[in-house]
């Protein structure tokens, strides 16, 4: 089986007048052997190009894919710095304030609409992604995790593909040609039962010989005091350019890799119109006392928020109409905001449960998120405990039920990729002690709006 495969491109030094030529070269020689690439370009690179005046690399972008790496990339505040101090919907706010200026001038300036939005090194928060679908960018690349390997991830409304390998990591060690192809083939193969291949690369380090920092270690400089980076001999650049020229040619004719981008991606994996008829929503309610993750039921995943979702509409229907629906719609929902740990127990009136879960249902569909959490009588239920218990209440018709303990969230947030994410010690731009664990447990919160994005062929 061909394995798609996902060339894309960091487009980030706006303070190297230089590194425009790398910019322009990647464009054109992907151009030449017919492949297409993702250029993620900041606002203010995209900005910095007219002002040299460098249509030419605006116009070689716009042959290609465009995605976007945020509107300063690097200069502070950054995503995890200012979001450490919010909550959800004011953290969005926070997002598209900022970062809608340069959606809109890298659309302006290449003439699309960018698809896929990257992270600056890793400053990110679980509200980015979820701000980018609402300016109209779905793909989260170089996200910090996928479902598995090579299998991209819904998360928080986005697509979500990680970088698997870079050309970066290759080009400063003598001999490493050889070493690129073998790696790329290993990569192929230990994804031939499906999956995505991302090979990434900043395109300024075509020519500079290290990355810029300004704004290293937390420090916010003046516009006056951005400095250019070196530059590397040109003799090393000519011998790169013949070496990646050589690379791609061999990727088109001697490999069956299957060049393709985040857009083709995204819309295999969309799967908009998606509904239970009452046997799947039986299998639903069996099979969540299991453990917290997403479900395959009725041909379709759900995530642990839309299988409370399902539940909340469900009981609504019941309370209303004495019954189960006969089809039910999966609604794509958000994991809560904060963070109720579930406080009693012994049972609970199903009636009660049903008329609290009925008043919640169109409150998670306004709000786009289920709720942190449900008070019954003097008990609160937290997000798993309340989803459990009504299972329970919707498998039979008892008039009280066993009110769950359940105070967890999904396995995901517990995977150790996942609960090894960090800031401090991380990217050289944050402060050395730098941590921000409101942000990192908001992503785990979100961990609810997590289900694998597959294909319908390979959901099967």
């Amino acid at each position: 089986m061909a394995v798609d495969v996902i060339f894309s491109f960091d487009s980030e030094d706006f303070e190297t007048p230089a590194a425009d030529e790398g910019e322009l070269w990647w464009a054109d020689a992907l151009s030449r052997h017919g492949l297409t690439g993702c250029f993620c370009v900041v606002g203010e690179l995209a900005r910095a190009l007219t002002a040299r005046r460098r249509q030419d690399v605006l116009q070689a972008w716009s042959r290609h894919e465009i995605g976007f790496h945020s509107d300063q990339h690097s200069s502070h505040p950054l995503h995890a710095e200012y979001l450490e101090g919010h909550g959800w919907d004011d953290g969005v706010a926070a997002v598209m304030a900022r970062e809608a200026r340069g959606v809109a001038e890298v659309r302006r300036l290449t003439g699309q609409q960018p698809v896929a939005y990257c992270k600056p090194g890793s400053s990110w928060a679980a509200q980015v992604p979820a701000a980018m679908t609402l300016l109209g960018v779905p793909v989260f690349c170089d996200a910090p995790v996928e479902w598995e390997r090579g299998t991209p991830l819904w998360y928080c409304g986005a697509l979500c593909l990680k970088y698997h390998t870079s050309f970066d990591r290759y080009f400063d060690t003598p001999g490493w040609q050889p070493r690129l192809r073998q790696d790329f083939l290993t990569l192929l193969e230990q994804r031939r039962d499906g999956g995505v291949l991302v090979i990434y690369t900043h395109p300024c380090r075509l020519i500079t010989a290290a990355p810029t920092d300004t704004f290293r270690h937390g420090i916010q400089r003046p516009r006056s005091a951005w400095q250019p980076a070196a530059l590397r001999p040109r003799s090393e650049i000519t011998a790169l350019m013949a070496d990646f020229d050589a690379f791609l040619d061999w990727v088109v004719g001697e490999t069956d890799a299957t060049v393709t981008t985040y857009r083709a991606v995204w819309e295999r994996c969309r799967d908009d119109d998606r509904r239970l008829a009452a046997e799947a929503l039986r299998q639903l309610i069996q099979e969540v006392e299991g453990p917290l993750t997403a479900r395959k039921i009725g041909g379709h995943w759900l995530s642990p928020a839309e299988q409370l979702g399902v539940l909340l509409d469900a009981a609504a229907w019941r309370n209303a109409h004495g019954a189960l629906p006969e089809v039910t719609t999966i609604h794509p929902l958000l994991g809560p905001d904060t963070h109720i740990a579930t406080i009693g127990a012994g049972e609970l009136e199903t009636s009660e449960l049903l008329a609290v879960a009925a008043a919640l249902s169109p409150e998670a569909g306004r709000q786009g998120r289920i709720p942190a959490g449900a008070e019954i009588g003097r008990r609160l239920l937290g997000p798993a405990a309340l989803l459990r218990t009504l299972a329970r209440a919707l498998g039979g018709t008892p008039e009280r039920v066993a009110m769950d303990q359940s105070d967890d969230l999904p396995e995901l947030a517990h995977r150790s990729d996942f609960a090894g994410l960090r800031f401090h010690g991380g990217w050289n731009m944050f402060a050395p002690e730098f941590q921000a664990p409101h942000v990192l447990q908001m992503a785990r919160l979100q961990t609810w709006s997590a289900r694998p994005a597959l294909s319908p062929s390979q959901s099967g």
